[in-house]
């Protein structure tokens, strides 16, 4: 357990470091996208809108990694019950924010999509489940990290699918 703690430790610091920078470039490709849309004629509108709802769910996707998630999230003061319900309420928060990408996806991306998140809904409850009643945060977030490690929750199926949907190769 030592040595699964003192591995996590570069990726939580490594992800925490990193998820800045990937954010400020998704949206400044976002900003270009819609420099780029207004240009369009009226047709290539609704195609741009496409192309948006498929930034929008990659991004998603990519907040909800228990990974991505947990740095942003973490509250060494809370107790695991609280963290699981702070983590919880963010994952629904995120989602409905991008309810309305369904719009522009295809079914299979949206469903693949809120197939993802229902996964890391469930792989959070059942390591909550599984953590003593009195775990803090911490240990709670270490727990759900290792599951997900452990896991077959895969989000690169939703970003094929994406890549698919839109012709990317």
């Amino acid at each position: 357990m030592d040595a699964i703690f003192y591995l996590l430790i570069p990726l939580v610091l490594f992800t925490v470091l990193l998820y800045p920078l990937c954010r400020k470039a998704v949206g400044l490709l976002e900003i270009l996208v819609n420099k780029y849309a207004t240009r369009e004629k009226p047709h290539g509108a609704s195609e741009n809108l496409k192309l948006l709802a498929y930034e929008r769910i990659v991004l998603l996707i990519e907040r909800l990694k228990p990974d991505s998630l947990i740095p942003r999230t973490l509250n060494p003061a809370l107790s695991g019950k609280e963290y699981q319900l702070l983590l919880l309420n963010e994952i629904r928060k995120e989602f409905e924010y991008n309810l309305s990408q369904q719009l522009y996806l295809s079914e299979e991306a949206w469903k693949t999509a809120t197939g993802y998140k229902d996964s890391v809904v469930t792989l959070i409850n059942q390591a909550a489940r599984e953590a003593s009643p009195t775990a803090g945060a911490g240990e709670m977030a270490q727990h759900i990290l290792e599951r997900y490690i452990q896991s077959g929750i895969d989000a690169e199926t939703v970003i094929r699918i994406a890549r698919r949907d839109i012709q990317i190769p």
